[in-house]
């Protein structure tokens, strides 16, 4: 095993930080649809995010979880505590829970947060389920929010609706590379009740193939299956790496991140990461504090072949890359203090 490297003195306000994914879910709206059965697999995912992204499982250390309101306030509350400077956030939808009777939150939330915290918040839309409510329905919301409201990105969360690749999908595509918004996929696995096998990255192929300007972010790494997402934006320039949520899996084993970081680094599309948390899931102080301790022994480098990881590498998967995607000013939408 590669020894321990000592970590860095870097801080959060070296960085413009851009969280690509945060959830607006206020408890006093999740109570009006408590009362589905398959509510409990909300209850169970955030029960096992504490257990495995809060909580050191070596010290047995909670990293100051939110509780069960998560509001706008409290997300500010925990960017500020971990140096966020922003956060493209989203609606939740889990309409199966709720056998497509509602969702957990809305995108009005998220407009009302914006209207809030204007200069921390950015929106994302979430149109879906896209297939089971009906396309037309689904591009006529997302124009709506997009060139009326403000918003940046898109959600597709496809274990609710459907296979990601669909052709029923690939009019909202179209429009979304028409409009140029870029579609953030949620890939991988979910833990809820929605179908794992909707939301594999080896689908994602289709899409890239028949949309080549389409902005593409997949999620979650595409955990357990990232090697598979890792080739694919290799093979596609407009496919990026999103970080949320499993970085937080990952987190406490400094190693283990490396070997993440460093072969994504080695098949040269280390340029395509984008740092997020997928809040509630995941707090921000430690995921930001993972990536300032990132960095690559030569030990790794000699036996792995991981390039090393420099100040401009976390720069961009911090939230260059992302306001690029999202046509910020990274220098203009900096905290205050951090543009002293």
């Amino acid at each position: 095993m590669a020894a321990q490297a000592p970590m860095t003195a870097e801080s959060a306000d070296d960085y413009f930080i851009l969280d690509i994914e945060a959830h607006i879910m206020p408890q006093d709206y999740r109570k009006h649809v408590s009362y589905f059965p398959d509510m409990a697999c909300l209850d169970y995912a955030h029960v096992m995010a504490r257990k495995t992204k809060w909580t050191n499982p070596v010290t047995g250390e909670e990293g100051g979880h939110p509780g069960m309101d998560w509001s706008a306030d409290n997300l500010i509350a925990g960017m500020d505590e971990g140096g966020v400077d922003m956060a493209s956030i989203l609606r939740e939808s889990f309409m199966d829970a709720t056998k497509n009777s509602a969702p957990f939150s809305t995108n009005y939330h998220i407009i009302e947060a914006m209207e809030k915290y204007p200069d921390r918040f950015t929106g994302q839309s979430n149109v879906g389920p896209h297939m089971k409510r009906g396309i037309d329905n689904a591009i006529w919301e997302l124009e709506y929010l997009h060139t009326q409201m403000g918003f940046k990105c898109t959600k597709v969360y496809s274990p609710e609706d459907g296979y990601l690749n669909d052709p029923k999908m690939f009019p909202f595509y179209a429009k979304c590379e028409e409009l140029q918004i870029p579609v953030c996929f949620h890939t991988g696995f979910t833990i809820r009740i929605g179908m794992t096998k909707y939301c594999q990255p080896i689908l994602l192929d289709d899409v890239c193939s028949a949309f080549p300007d389409l902005k593409v972010v997949a999620y979650h790494f595409g955990f357990p299956n990232q090697q598979e997402l890792y080739m694919l934006a290799y093979k596609h320039p407009n496919l990026h790496i999103g970080m949320s949520s499993v970085l937080g899996l990952i987190q406490w084993g400094p190693v283990k991140l490396r070997h993440f970081i460093g072969e994504i680094f080695s098949f040269g599309v280390g340029d395509k990461l984008i740092w997020g948390t997928d809040w509630p899931g995941t707090g921000h102080r430690q995921m930001v504090q993972a990536i300032l301790d990132l960095n690559m022994p030569e030990e790794l480098s000699r036996e792995w072949g991981y390039p090393p990881i420099t100040r401009e590498d976390k720069a961009a998967m911090f939230g260059g890359t992302a306001a690029k995607l999202l046509g910020i000013d990274p220098e203009a939408s900096k905290l205050a203090h951090k543009r002293k």
